[in-house]
């Protein structure tokens, strides 16, 4: 190689290098804004949460103390908190599977090119865009005692006998479960209907070449290629149904449920502790009690997924 060549090639590499340079310079330049918003949005008020958990603050007292732990230790020995924790992870617990396979199903049947699909979805996503606050009103009345509420009248009608559903503990906890899932599946009806569309059509054909049958292929062709559109659904779904509150607010409003507290979640406690009695100290603690249980759900949710791929 010549001495000419050689100063040549070590210009064009450093030019490279000029222009590597200046391009992360301007990646920088476009994510940092975003990475300071998620920051302040996010990060910042969680640190102020676990903050103010070890503190007595209270909105009616101007002094605040710290007492480490005391908080903490205080829900462990709260039948409130107990409870709340109780209904939330039975939340979760029925309602995650609820959404998921119910989502999944109707997701299928609509992805076999049935006549009216547009028809279909729209029903479907309709209960999801509608806001949770008109929609529970909605449902305290298909609830109401007696024949009032609908959901009575046609058990009357088809001769069963009539459902407490509000003033029964053992009921009360799943009919609000029933007004969460019927307003979050047409999201997730629409997820993984869109994840069906983009599987290739010659994936499923070669399969059926191969002689499976519609079964086979769903089982062994659409849901192993739908796995990370699932796990999308089953976080999303988590994070829902442990923040759950309009629903079980609204709905212990004004009904045949004697104190609210047979169906109050986490959000509602931290709702009652803070803004009913001004123990800010106290709900920072529920909120970052339920903030860890809702990431290791989540974070168990990964985790059993990755093991399932590998």
């Amino acid at each position: 190689m010549s001495l000419v060549e050689a100063r040549r090639r070590r210009v064009a590499v450093g030019v490279g290098s000029r222009l590597t340079q200046s391009q992360i310079g301007f990646l920088w330049s476009i994510v940092m804004p975003v990475i300071a918003l998620f920051i302040i949005i996010r990060v910042i008020p969680v640190l102020v949460v676990l903050l103010m958990s070890f503190t007595n603050y209270n909105l009616n007292r101007p002094l605040v103390r710290f007492i480490p732990y005391q908080n903490f230790l205080r829900l462990f020995g709260d039948p409130n908190f107990v409870t709340a924790f109780v209904n939330s992870t039975e939340f979760v617990l029925v309602a995650v599977p609820l959404e998921i396979l119910l989502g999944i199903a109707f997701a299928i049947y609509l992805n076999r090119k049935v006549r009216f699909e547009s028809l279909y979805e729209t029903l479907y996503f309709l209960p999801y865009i509608v806001p949770m606050v008109p929609a529970a009103v909605i449902w305290k009345w298909v609830y109401a005692p007696g024949t009032y509420g609908l959901a009575n009248y046609l058990l009357d009608q088809m001769g069963f006998p009539r459902v407490g559903w509000m003033s029964t503990p053992q009921i009360s906890l799943l009919a609000v479960i029933g007004i969460h899932v019927w307003k979050q599946l047409g999201f997730f009806v629409i997820v993984f209907l869109v994840g069906l569309k983009n599987i290739p059509a010659s994936v499923r054909e070669a399969a059926v070449v191969d002689g499976a049958t519609s079964w086979q292929v769903t089982r062994h062709v659409d849901i192993p290629l739908l796995k990370p559109v699932i796990l999308f659904g089953v976080v999303m779904a988590t994070i829902w149904a442990w923040s759950a509150f309009t629903e079980v607010y609204i709905i212990s409003q004004g009904t045949d449920i004697s104190t609210g507290a047979e169906i109050q979640v986490m959000v509602t406690r931290i709702y009652a502790e803070g803004f009913l009695y001004f123990n800010m100290g106290y709900a920072s603690a529920i909120s970052f009690v339920l903030f860890l249980v809702s990431l290791i759900f989540v974070a168990l949710q990964f985790w059993l997924f990755r093991a399932e791929s590998a």
